[in-house]
């Protein structure tokens, strides 16, 4: 009895040794198929391909070139001539322990993958060498399974191929010499010339460490476009060679009180006519892909178009400015595809990359901002017409405080069409309070509009109804409107369509396909247009062309324009969105910065922005377009009052847009007299 049972306890210990035997061999064989694989499937590493960058080409939407970019300014340069400052730089910030391994530093890589597969991020593993392979031979990639297999391939490179064949000093040539450093410029020797205007073996510390700081992302730590993300990333880079003992306290304390900005040179770059588009594709590009079109050849089909991009350059080289220093920022969105078919990226574009006055600043959109939080919703929601009363009147917001008009007046009963054509906060404030909240968010936000929300929640405050709210840019406003002009669809706005990847034994397509997505009632959107029609000043006209139009200004606080001893009636936000069938145009005016020279006034900002509208929107429109009539509407006379007279046929009352079913029979005529207008709209129903 006792052996039957030791032979069972031994059957079982066997079998959870050929267990564990099985999986370690499926582990190892795994681990040997895989290292086959990195072994056939790495690339060469071929030192004539490191300082080679074919350019990207840049086209318009009817296929024709644009521009051509990544064309290099190199300047190569050998390790004994790398100020010990840099290299120092270099190794604090990248790899601290580049002359102790051999390509992997495999303490910091096992931290790293812990991290990786915890959720935890620990900071990146590239080795100086295993980013040699990645910037020139591998590729970018870090999620997922090519994210692994692209890891692994640097290991591979970087120990049986990098630092088997060359020194440690050839290695760091390598990696200074190859990238792109911002500014048009490659490698360190180039980047400090364009800097600072000398050679790299003259670089002070904190040249140095703007510099190091650089290589991971020249882009966004490019001096000449963020120089506050500059100085934060030098200040990064000084921390840690402070933390690696390459430098002193007292060095690091001085270092950290210098200004990067004030010791640049003067950028002396030529560029393109069309940079500010340039500009915006090139950055689409990098946020959708990940792939700098300066660092990776690529052909780039964009949505330009031409003819339009021209009306925007004339404006900024023709019109006569205020000063020197006010800004203009322009979208120009195509409202059947989303398409940006041009932009006004800012006056007095110098450099490649500079602050994008149509896609990247966050300004408050002021009363522009009521077609889509306010009466929008409304509208959609509770079907309302351009008849729905309103009483302007000071209104108390919900948590205290009172909203008051521009004016500082109120005219008592209002309509909705003239409460918005007039503009009056406090209609605007009572529109938002009477609509859901979560309906409100719904609608805006499927308008490529981002809201500020109270807390946690997805609640929005409701100084949103007039536009106070961290703001947005001119071609995501432009891109809201597009929905009214479209019918009720939004398509997200681009600026590209298709990219050819040109490097590489197979040609690389990706094409971007954006959806057209229905927002609203086409009823919604015919209303709003309808009614902003009555905005448009006369001078803006095209002929047989139905425009519309909204504007909209943000104010200072009282008490800052005090201490600057500035008027009341100075102005932080001007805008104007203009949009038919076919196009909208937003248009922003304003200062980066107030100051006691930089301001505008509401009056000024008033005329000007008019001047500005007829300008442009007078040569982007079409002929002959009209808003589309969609149906499910119905005209209706109605009179004022809260006992209304009895309408005779044809005569008194006003006009106006109401949804099938829901106008006001008892303030209707019995046979209104139909004017030329209602004709017109009754055929096209």
């Amino acid at each position: 009895m006792k052996k039957a049972i030791k032979k069972k306890k031994f059957s079982a210990v066997n079998i959870i040794s050929a267990i564990i035997i099985f999986f370690i061999a499926i582990f190892v064989f795994a681990g040997f198929g895989f290292f086959c694989f990195i072994y056939f499937n790495a690339p060469e590493f071929n030192t004539d391909l490191l300082y080679k960058q074919e350019s990207s080409n840049i086209y318009d939407s009817q296929g024709k070139l644009i521009t051509t970019i990544g064309t290099e300014k190199r300047q190569i340069i050998e390790y004994k001539d790398l100020p010990q400052v840099l290299i120092d730089a270099i190794l604090a910030t990248e790899d601290a322990r580049f002359f102790e391994h051999n390509g992997i530093d495999v303490p910091r890589f096992m931290i790293a993958s812990y991290g990786y597969f915890t959720g935890n991020n620990a900071g990146g593993a590239s080795t100086i060498t295993m980013q040699v392979s990645k910037n020139s031979f591998t590729s970018t990639e870090a999620e997922g399974i090519e994210g692994i297999v692209r890891k692994f391939t640097d290991i591979y490179l970087s120990i049986f191929k990098i630092e088997k064949d060359f020194t440690k000093e050839e290695i760091l040539e390598f990696y200074v010499n190859a990238p792109y450093l911002g500014g048009g410029s490659y490698g360190v020797e180039q980047a400090s010339k364009t800097y600072f205007g000398k050679s790299v073996g003259q670089l002070n510390l904190v040249e140095a460490a703007m510099i190091a700081g650089m290589f991971q992302a020249p882009g966004e730590y490019d001096p000449y476009v963020n120089p506050d993300k500059t100085n934060e990333r030098k200040n990064e880079v000084i921390n840690l060679m402070l933390r690696h003992g390459f430098i002193t306290e007292a060095e690091a304390n001085a270092a950290l009180k210098v200004d990067v900005e004030k010791h640049l040179e003067k950028l002396k770059t030529k560029t393109n006519k069309y940079q500010g588009f340039i500009d915006t594709v090139v950055q689409e590009v990098i946020d959708r892909t990940g792939n700098n079109p300066y660092e990776v050849s690529m052909n780039i089909y964009t949505t330009m178009v031409r003819k339009k991009q021209d009306v925007i350059n004339n404006f900024y080289k023709n019109h006569k400015f205020k000063d020197k220093k006010i800004q203009v920022g322009i979208g120009v969105i195509d409202n059947k595809t989303g398409a940006i078919i041009a932009v006004g990226a800012g006056r007095n574009k110098k450099t490649e990359m500079s602050l994008n006055y149509a896609t990247q600043i966050k300004r408050h959109p002021g009363s522009t901002a009521k077609p889509l939080f306010d009466y929008g919703p409304g509208i959609e929601y509770k079907n309302w017409s351009t008849y729905t009363p309103f009483m302007d009147q000071p209104v108390k917001y919900t948590y205290g405080g009172i909203m008051q008009n521009y004016d500082y007046r109120y005219r008592g009963f209002l309509t909705l069409k003239e409460c918005l054509v007039d503009s009056r906060n406090t209609c605007a404030l009572q529109a938002f309070q009477a609509v859901s909240n979560n309906k409100i968010n719904k609608f805006v936000t499927s308008l490529g509009i981002t809201p500020e929300y109270l807390g946690k929640s997805k609640y929005i405050h409701e100084a949103h109804s007039i536009g106070a709210f961290s703001g947005v840019s001119p071609v995501q406003l432009a891109a809201a409107y597009s929905a009214f002009g479209n019918g009720g669809y939004y398509t997200e706005p681009h600026s590209i369509t298709k990219i050819v990847y040109k490097n590489g034994p197979e040609e690389i397509v990706e094409k971007f396909n954006f959806e057209k997505k229905r927002v609203m009632k086409a009823t919604t959107a015919y209303m709003i247009s309808y009614i902003l029609q009555g905005v448009t000043p006369p001078k803006v006209k095209v002929k047989g062309t139905q425009i519309a139009t909204k504007t909209g200004t943000s104010t200072y606080d009282q008490s800052r324009l005090r201490r600057l001893g500035l008027s009341k009636e100075v102005i932080q936000d001007a805008w104007t969105v203009t949009f038919t069938k076919d196009y909208s145009v937003a248009i922003w005016l304003g200062y980066d910065k107030l100051t006691r020279k930089t301001y505008i006034t509401n009056n000024r900002a008033r005329e000007e922005r008019k001047k500005i509208q007829a300008e442009i929107n007078n040569k982007i429109h079409e002929k002959n377009s009209k808003f589309k009539w969609p149906g499910g509407l119905v005209w209706a006379r109605v009179a004022f009052g809260t006992n209304p007279p009895k309408l005779a046929n044809g005569s008194g009352g006003q006009l106006h847009l109401f949804i099938k079913g829901t106008q006001p029979t008892q303030h209707v005529s019995a046979a209104p007299k139909k004017t030329k207008e209602e004709k017109k709209e009754t055929q096209q129903q």
